[in-house]
């Protein structure tokens, strides 16, 4: 399986979905991944109260949050090599619209997401 395709977001979303709930964590968050083997890839994620409800390729209706990330960086972060907070920091991320929301209050269930993704990332072709 590779990164970003079709087997990897429904291996990705049944892992996501075990995650626990965190009331009022909520958000529609794009993330844009520019330089993948496919190109750019979009992946938009509908979080309730922590949990991830719905995960698609594309763009979101209406996002509040729009994360734009390098393929390579995309990579460390969701294998754990580099977190997402020090990714915003060296400007490997960066984030448009709820900055604060995505910052802080979505920091545990960012977090959470990495630890729940280390199988499926252990089973994937970067």
């Amino acid at each position: 399986m590779n990164i970003f395709d079709d087997d990897w977001l429904v291996a990705a979303a049944e892992a996501l979905a075990a995650m626990p709930s965190q009331a009022g964590a909520s958000a529609v968050i794009d993330y844009v991944v520019a330089g993948s083997p496919d190109g750019k890839v979009t992946i938009g994620v509908t979080l309730t109260d922590g949990q991830v409800t719905a995960m698609q390729t594309g763009k979101s209706k209406d996002p509040d949050i729009v994360v734009s990330v390098k393929y390579e960086y995309a990579v460390e972060i969701l294998t754990g090599e580099m977190s997402s907070d020090a990714g915003y920091m060296n400007g490997a991320l960066k984030i448009e619209g709820a900055h604060e929301r995505w910052m802080l209050e979505l920091r545990p269930v960012r977090l959470a997401a990495i630890e729940a993704l280390a199988p499926v990332m252990a089973d994937t072709a970067t």
